[in-house]
C-alpha cells in the first residue's frame, strides 16, 4: 500500500518496533515496592492530564456517584511515601477515566504478562488471530482430503 501524498498517520509495516509486545508474567515485587509503583504511575497521570487534582477528585466523584473523593484522598493515594493509601479497584477505575490516562490499565496488568489493546489495536489482533485459525483450518481441511480416497462414489437411495 503507498502512502497518499500528505499522509502523516499511515505508519511504516515494516519499520522496526514491535507493536504488541509478548510478554510473560514477572515475579511481583513486594507489597510496598507495588504500591510505591501504583502512587508513581498515578502521579504520573495528574501531571500529564492537564488536570489539577481538585478537579480529578471532582471528575472521580461525579464518576462514582455516592462515593465521594477529596483531594486529601487522592494525594493520599498519589504519594509515594503514604504505603497505607492504597486505592480500590472502583475508584481505581474512575480515576484512569478522570484522567483520561488508558495507558494506566497497561501498567496495572504488564507484570501478568498481560497487554490492553484498544479500539482498532484490538480489531488488529483480532483479525490476526481469525486468519491464524483460518489457515489452521486449512490446514487441516488439506489433511482430512489427502486422507479420503481419490474416488467418492455415491449410491442412489432406493425407491426414487
Amino acid at each position: 500500500m503507498v502512502k497518499a501524498k500528505g499522509d502523516t498517520r499511515t505508519g511504516d509495516l515494516f519499520s522496526a518496533g514491535q507493536y504488541f509486545p509478548v510478554r510473560q508474567p514477572s515475579t511481583l515485587p513486594t507489597s510496598l515496592d507495588l504500591k510505591r509503583a501504583f502512587a508513581t504511575a498515578m502521579g504520573e497521570a495528574v501531571r500529564t492530564s492537564g488536570k489539577t487534582v481538585p478537579v480529578i477528585a471532582a471528575e472521580m466523584s461525579e464518576i462514582l456517584v455516592d462515593d465521594e473523593v477529596t483531594t486529601a484522598q487522592l494525594y493520599a493515594y498519589t504519594s509515594e511515601s503514604r504505603t497505607s493509601h492504597t486505592i480500590s479497584i472502583v475508584r481505581w477505575i474512575a480515576f484512569v477515566r478522570a484522567t483520561g490516562c488508558d495507558w494506566l490499565w497497561d501498567f496495572i496488568l504488564r507484570n501478568e504478562g498481560l497487554i490492553v489493546l484498544k479500539g482498532e489495536e484490538a480489531l488488529h489482533a483480532e483479525a490476526s488471530l481469525l486468519e491464524r485459525q483460518g489457515h489452521e483450518l486449512l490446514r487441516r481441511a488439506k489433511q482430512a482430503r489427502e486422507a479420503a480416497p481419490l474416488e467418492v462414489q455415491f449410491r442412489k437411495p432406493r425407491g426414487r
